[in-house]
This record gives C-alpha cells, structure tokens and sequence, in this order.
C-alpha cells in the first residue's frame, strides 16, 4: 500500500453486538453485495447515492411498495457496524457534494465525533453550518435500505440538512420554498431548534448583530473553518470583534470587514462565546472541539 492510499480499516473490532453481513457473513451475496462489504471492510463505511426520481434502492429489488419521485439523496453504510452510529442522510444536492460531504462527516465520527438530533455542524459545507436531525420511519423505508440489509436490522439515520447560500435554514423566516422541496420536512422528525437553529435566533452579543467585525479572505472567501476570536477595546468604535480561520499573520490584503452576524450565521459556535471579555482571545483547534479562552498578549 502506497503513502497515499487510504489504510485498509480490516478486521478491526465492530461495535459491540453487531449482527452485520460483515460480522455474520453468507453464501448467498452477488457482485454488488461483495462490493458494499469489502468498501466497508477497507474505510469503514460506504457512501451509496441515488439519482431524483429513481425510485426503489432496495437490495430485496421492489419486495415492498417505494415513492417514485423525490430529490437525489445520498446516504452511508457501515457507521453502525463500525462505530455504533446512525448512518448518515442528505438530499438535494449535486451527488458529488452530497458524497464529499457525507465522507468529511463520516470521518470525524471515525475519529470520535457523535452526533445528536437539533446538533450544528461547522466546516461540511464552505460558509454555512449544517443541521443534524433524526429521520424518519417512513423516509428510512424509502432510502437507506441497504444500511437495513447490511446491518440486518431496522436502520438508525440522521438527516443531514443545509440552508441556503446566506446560512438561512428551512424553518426560519426568508427561507426559499426549495429548501423543502429538495430536503422534504416529512423525512424528518420535528425538533425544537434551539441557539443558531432557533427559528428566531436570540442575539445575546454586546454588540449589534451589523457591529463591523474583521475576519480574514480564509473564511469569508474560502469558507475555511472558524477557529480563532478576540474581543478588543477600540477608542472611536468602542470594542473590536476579529474571527479568523486561526492562521497567524495575515497580510493586509487578506483582511475582510464584514457584519458580525455573518460570522455568526456560518459558525454558530461563537454563540457559544458572545460573552467573551474585552481584551480576550478564543481559540480551538477543530470545528469539534470546546473554546479555549485567555487573556490576550498585551
């Protein structure tokens, strides 16, 4: 195996109680069965995606009545066996995407990250979070089928759920109807947003959500992930805002000044830290990781 190849995950240990095809194989799989089982066997998980429209995917090939329409989705494979996790869902989008995002999520669950419903997520998406929601019994018939018959059991799946370009979701006000049309709500379980979810957020900054903060081209630009914020007295503005993506020394050329609440909107986490003190600096290392805070250097 090359430097460069992904490492064969292999025979390492699954999740405690795992009935899976893996765990307790048969003689009856075809070409394809083979191929879900050796992909989850190499990187612990398989993404699986499904063109708008395309009906029943079910490894029983049509052994019960699907929808015929609906918007692409796509969905992993695998997460339970490995890692006791609910699989992961995700609608609407360019297969593509849906793949490269449900592979970034997939990874840091391999590496210890657990979801949970009404969760924010930074860093899948350039510039927005995304919103983790649990699926329904009806959408779990009508999508991740091969997780059921990989696990041969009832499926578990959490709903990956994006926002329009400006960070609005579905549920909150000014949204555009093709959220829910791309992302049906009947696939998901009502939840209580809360924080930067909330339907109507609450503020709770000491300063107005178009109080002009800097940031740097790395996260208004790029979209990179917000990992660094400090809090500053300023003689003509009162205080200072700065969230960056945590690099140090960026050129002049490289500085944004944007409002607050854009920041805010695309990292919710720094809700988390709107009480920060003047003269005080934030950091973390990962978007899965609590807020570090000090004192800043004089």
């Amino acid at each position: 195996m090359s430097e460069n190849e992904d490492p064969w995950m292999g025979p390492l240990p699954a999740a405690p109680g795992c009935g899976c095809q893996i765990c307790q194989p048969d003689e009856s799989y075809d070409e394809q069965d083979h191929r879900v089982i050796d992909t989850v066997l190499k990187h612990g998980w398989q993404v699986i995606t499904v063109a708008a429209d395309a009906g029943c995917d079910d490894p029983e090939h049509h052994d019960h009545s699907h929808d015929d329409t609906g918007p692409a989705f796509a969905y992993t494979i695998g997460l339970g066996h490995r890692f006791g996790h609910p699989e992961l869902l995700m609608s609407g989008l360019d297969h593509r995407l849906m793949h490269r995002c449900l592979n970034e999520i997939a990874g840091r669950i391999k590496n210890g990250l657990r979801l949970s419903q009404g969760d924010a997520l930074e860093n899948v998406l350039a510039g927005v979070p995304v919103a983790v929601e649990s699926v329904t019994g009806h959408a779990l018939a009508e999508t991740v089928t091969w997780s059921g018959w990989f696990h041969r059991r009832k499926p578990e799946a959490f709903a990956i759920v994006w926002p329009d370009r400006n960070g609005v979701f579905g549920w909150q006000p000014g949204a555009p109807p093709i959220l829910d049309e791309l992302q049906p709500p009947g696939w998901r379980a009502p939840v209580g947003h809360t924080g930067g979810l909330a339907a109507d957020p609450e503020w709770g900054f000491p300063v107005p959500p178009d109080h002009r903060a800097f940031s740097c081209a790395h996260v208004v630009d790029e979209g990179e992930a917000v990992l660094w914020a400090a809090r500053q007295k300023d003689d003509a503005r009162g205080e200072d805002w700065s969230v960056t993506c945590g690099a140090n020394g960026h050129d002049t050329d490289e500085m944004r000044v944007v409002h607050l609440a854009h920041l805010v909107r695309s990292a919710p986490s720094l809700r988390t830290i709107s009480d920060l003190k003047l003269e005080h600096e934030a950091w973390r290392d990962d978007v899965d990781t609590e807020w570090q805070i000090a004192p800043l250097d004089p």
